[in-house]
């Protein structure tokens, strides 16, 4: 597993349970066989951990037992890889994390399979838990990924409509998936109705945070740490929240605009993300994904006080303040 240097102060109480997540996906990697096996593990084991911690922390709040929460912890991280190697074919993404990403070694179908047993084994570890509610959470918020993507790959960029289409695709590709991890835990605790509500909330507006910074560090991050080159989001044409502003702030023949117009050469895309770095559109940015952070951790307030709850209020702070 490898944590960014600022998440292991956060990270180092919940240790332990975070190396028995990793023994769980290890093991069902390693039942996977060759030649699945090494490139999953290879994929599973350089995330940062961040949605897994969240299972584990929710727990907490409310004195659970360890055991289920690791295992919905381990279901939660498959999924998102799941959901990773899907992006990837899909955008005809050449690197993640680091690496390669699964399609440019393997045909596109293998790579889908790929995926799918990865997510087919997701849901089998949730089943586990023996909680149908817990299953019904996990089933829309993947109904709302799936449709969220289709929804992306088949609309035009509007130009009069472009904020209400980005808000709307980060609600179903990152926001929808942080509410039902944090909901899911909450079942799973036994939380009050309107605590595990509360989580909900508190889950989508970080993950909504969690993206608007993603798409901030696509264009001003370094490409060791990110792990896949710089202005990839641009290189493909899509319209995220700085370009938004960007566009909203400049309205004539700009850089930018050539690039989302088609002319994606490299001069093209250089200057565009040197215009939108240097102008206000960054900021902007990083306001919108605070105001999203405290409205998250204003729903923590539903939640017992604790060491743990006060932990989950710093991993907000965290997504806004990482470099990758």
């Amino acid at each position: 597993m490898s944590v960014p240097l600022q998440l292991v102060p956060l990270l180092e109480p919940i240790r332990e349970d975070l190396r028995r997540v990793d023994g769980l996906l290890h093991q069902t990697v390693a039942e996977a066989g060759e030649p699945l096996s090494s490139r999953l593990q290879a994929l599973l084991s350089s995330g940062k951990r961040l949605r897994p911690a969240l299972v584990i922390l929710i727990g907490q709040v409310f004195g659970a037992g360890d055991s289920p929460f690791q295992c919905l912890a381990a279901a939660v991280e498959m999924l998102h890889c799941a959901t990773l190697i899907h992006d990837d074919v899909v955008d005809d993404s050449p690197v993640r994390r680091g690496q390669h990403t699964l399609h440019t070694l393997w045909p596109a179908g293998a790579t889908v399979l790929a995926g799918d047993f990865l997510l087919a084994r997701s849901v089998a570890l949730v089943a586990e838990l023996g909680q149908p509610r817990i299953v019904r959470v996990l089933a829309q918020s993947l109904c709302t990924i799936s449709r969220g993507e289709i929804r992306r790959l088949l609309e035009t960029n509007d130009t009069g409509n472009q904020r209400q289409q980005y808000q709307s695709t980060i609600e179903a590709k990152t926001a929808s998936l942080f509410g039902a991890i944090a909901e899911m835990a909450g079942i799973l605790a036994g939380a009050e109705d309107t605590q595990i509500t509360g989580l909900h909330r508190f889950g989508h507006e970080l993950g909504m945070a969690f993206q608007i910074v993603d798409d901030v560090l696509d264009l001003t991050g370094d490409e060791s740490r990110l792990g896949k080159p710089v202005g990839g989001d641009l290189r493909q044409g899509l319209v995220t929240l700085p370009v938004i502003y960007y566009l909203e702030q400049f309205t004539g023949n700009t850089a930018v605009r050539a690039v989302l117009s088609g002319q994606r050469d490299e001069e093209h895309v250089q200057a565009a993300i040197e215009a939108i770095r240097s102008s206000a559109a960054i900021e902007a940015s990083f306001s919108e994904a605070r105001a999203h952070i405290r409205s998250s951790q204003e729903a923590l307030g539903l939640l017992p006080a604790s060491a743990a709850r006060e932990t989950l209020s710093a991993l907000c702070d965290y997504v806004v303040d990482r470099r990758h």
